[in-house]
This record gives C-alpha cells, structure tokens and sequence, in this order.
C-alpha cells in the first residue's frame, strides 16, 4: 500500500463484498497522499449498527491507524464490542483495547475486514439463538 487512496479503494471492496448491510455513511477524507480520515456507519439486516472510524497515515508500505473506534451496537443502542486506543492504560496493550459489553480486555489492533467479520457472526449467532 503506497497512499490512502488505494487504501480506500481496498476498503470500498470490502466493503462491497459484505451481503446483508447497508452503507448508511462512507466518508474519506484525503488530507494528502499518504494521510487520511475515514467514516463509515453499516446497518445489518438485524437494525444492529457498525461504526469504523479511522485517521491513516501510510509509512513506506505500512498503513498506520494513528487512532481507531471501530463500535458495533444493537439496534437499540447498546454496546456489543467497541475496539479502540483512547483511555484506559491500565490495560497492556493500551492504548489498545475491546469492550465487550461492560468489560475492557486487552486486544491487538484488528483490521476493518477482521471487525466486519467479527460483528456478520455476532448477528448470525444471535439469529440463530433466537
């Protein structure tokens, strides 16, 4: 990856390939070639709601969040997980972090592909337990 736009273009596919979500916001924002900002809010078919947030800066070939929120919520409001690297340096991996419902776990920095995954099985099992 050597500048945001292919950056974003990779995301868009992505993106694109997931069945079963509306794109209710996608907002880059190219601040030069090799920094940007990112919004984008998924609605599952479940009303449950994605948000990604990021600010990027790409070094050599390597995409570096300079910080994230990436929260997926149910359709009425509430918090399922939330990775992201504000607060909390009580944690190892600060500022690197997940909440999982009302806990705060230590975590590695995920990809937006890994986080999109990670919230289709959340509704899927959900589905499926109902």
């Amino acid at each position: 990856m050597t500048n945001i736009c292919d950056y974003f273009i990779e995301l868009q596919q992505i993106i694109n390939n997931v069945s079963g979500v509306e794109v209710e916001k996608y907002e880059e924002q190219v601040l030069t070639e090799k920094r940007g900002n990112l919004r984008i809010r998924l609605r599952f078919s479940d009303n449950s709601l994605l948000e990604l947030s990021e600010a990027i800066l790409i070094t050599g070939n390597t995409i570096q969040q300079i910080s994230y929120r990436y929260h997926y919520q149910t359709s009425v409001g509430k918090t399922i997980f939330r990775y992201d690297d504000a607060h909390h340096p009580e944690i190892k991996t600060y500022p690197r972090h997940k909440h999982v419902f009302d806990k705060v776990l230590e975590c590695s920095h995920p990809d937006i592909e890994t986080v999109i995954n990670e919230a289709r099985e959340y509704k899927e099992k959900s589905e499926a337990g109902s």
